[in-house]
């Protein structure tokens, strides 16, 4: 009866083009913690970013690819996406106006049939759609755009 031993091999790493830190090696056993520390660094540049520019992350992650590497589950990659929102941009692209205008449409015709409204069932079902499109409003057009497609909605469908 053969006894293996416990392997833990060195993983070597490399950044992305333009990724602050260093490219340091790590055993398997330590990769995860490793990658992980990475990847939170980058998580805080983007945060560090987002501030001086004055906007704010409204979501974002971080994701480990992980494999089993020797006797260990081992992280070899990780990625952090980030989605940062700029309040204080006054720029608009057009499409975005377009959008921002057909919503506003709709909260002025919902509004007004709110107003005569008959039955309480009606009142509260206008009222949930009015939230939603205020909503809207506030996200930046090419977010609502992305999040939308992603889902296989489009805005004329939805309003």
């Amino acid at each position: 009866m053969a006894v293996e031993g416990v392997q833990n091999p060195i993983l070597g790493y490399k950044l992305d083009p333009g990724e602050p830190g260093l490219s340091h090696s790590a055993p398997a056993s330590r990769s995860i913690l490793r990658v992980l520390s990475q990847e939170i660094s980058n998580w805080l540049a983007f945060k560090r970013e987002a501030e001086r520019n004055g906007g704010v992350i409204i979501q974002g992650g971080i994701t480990l690819d992980l494999r089993k590497r020797g006797s260990f589950i081992a992280a070899i990659a990780g990625k952090t996406t980030v989605w940062i929102y700029y309040p204080s941009q006054q720029a608009q692209q057009p499409a975005e106006n377009s959008y921002k205008d057909h919503i506003q449409g709709e909260i002025q015709r919902l509004e007004a049939r709110l107003n005569t409204a008959a039955s309480e069932e009606e009142r509260q079902k206008l009222e949930e759609q009015l939230a939603l499109l205020k909503m809207m409003m506030n996200m930046p057009a090419q977010l609502l755009r992305d999040l939308l497609m992603s889902v296989g909605i489009f805005l004329d469908v939805l309003v």
